[in-house]
């Protein structure tokens, strides 16, 4: 008893001086495992694409990526960042050593809960890019992992900002705002 007041005690300090009404003490107890299985699938991506390409890739986030890719209408499956999952097309190049890259890719013709985007840079990119956006962008800045591949291509990443929140999520503080209440299921 002593632990899960405790734990308690610790969740509304770190968690900060909020309100909270009953329904959203029910709402947390009755979530709290579904959110955390949730959480926990979201630390990672893995996309497989078939197609006329070529791609090899090691990243420690987006600005420290050292790889090329050429990606002419593959058909790709995606289980990506921000709850992304479902299919579409992958086309363009990217070349990225460091800090220093050219970038221009698109995804398009979607199924699922995927994301769109078009992609156009020189230079570094940038954590402030909408396409990086912390809550709805379709890919992650902060991501660690790699690609490869030649005619059939894969991925797999890690997302710390992701695994921050799952952690974090034992303490009921969502870094993300994306813990599921039951509006999400009317």
């Amino acid at each position: 008893m002593k632990k899960i007041v405790f734990i308690l005690g610790l969740s509304v300090l770190l968690g900060g001086a909020m309100p909270v009404q009953g329904s959203d003490v029910l709402e947390k107890i009755a979530l709290y495992i579904p959110n955390r299985i949730v959480d926990a699938f979201d630390c990672f991506s893995a996309t497989l694409g078939v197609g006329l390409g070529a791609r090899a890739e090691l990243a420690v986030t987006q600005a420290i990526t050292v790889g090329a890719g050429y990606e002419n209408q593959v058909f790709t499956l995606y289980k990506d960042h921000n709850r992304q999952y479902g299919g579409g097309i992958q086309d363009g190049y990217y070349t990225q050593l460091v800090c220093l890259g050219e970038e221009n890719q698109s995804r398009d013709r979607l199924f699922g809960l995927v994301r769109s985007y078009w992609e156009s840079h020189g230079g570094m990119p940038l954590p402030t890019q909408r396409v990086y956006d912390f809550q709805e962008g379709a890919r992650d800045y902060w991501k660690v992992g790699g690609a490869l591949g030649f005619l059939i291509l894969g991925d797999v990443y890690l997302h710390p900002v992701e695994a921050l929140d799952f952690v974090l999520g034992f303490f009921l503080i969502d870094v993300k705002a994306d813990d599921l209440i039951f509006d999400d299921f009317r």
